[in-house]
């Protein structure tokens, strides 16, 4: 009998807690998946036009707490790779949601 109590107090707490969990992820942006647009300043690395991609090495994103790094991002048309050259200097928009992000717009600058 003092067992199946004690189960049952242990289950209560946890029902109890769960809600005060949830949102502790909430405010840290854990349990939504809201998407975010950011702005970005890097150097072309790599253009792949067949996957519809581009190889960025940028600096630190502010608006998605991104420090600086070299990745690849799909873009939204690959129209926006026309004209672009490896080396070439960029400024690029993102639209992010969670862990990934997508390319929405990227001008030369030099």
């Amino acid at each position: 009998m003092n067992q199946i109590i004690v189960s049952l107090v242990i289950v209560m707490s946890f029902g109890l807690a769960l809600p005060s969990l949830a949102a502790d992820m909430d405010n840290m942006g854990m349990t939504q998946q809201t998407e975010k647009t950011a702005h970005g300043i890097g150097v072309i690395k790599n253009i792949n036009v067949k996957e519809g991609k581009i190889t960025l090495a940028h600096q630190p994103i502010k608006e998605l707490n991104w420090p600086a790094m070299t990745m690849a991002f799909k873009v939204t048309d690959p129209k926006l790779l026309e004209g672009l050259t490896v080396g070439k200097e960029v400024t690029f928009d993102l639209r992010s949601s969670g862990m990934s992000a997508v390319v929405t717009g990227i001008q030369i600058t030099k």
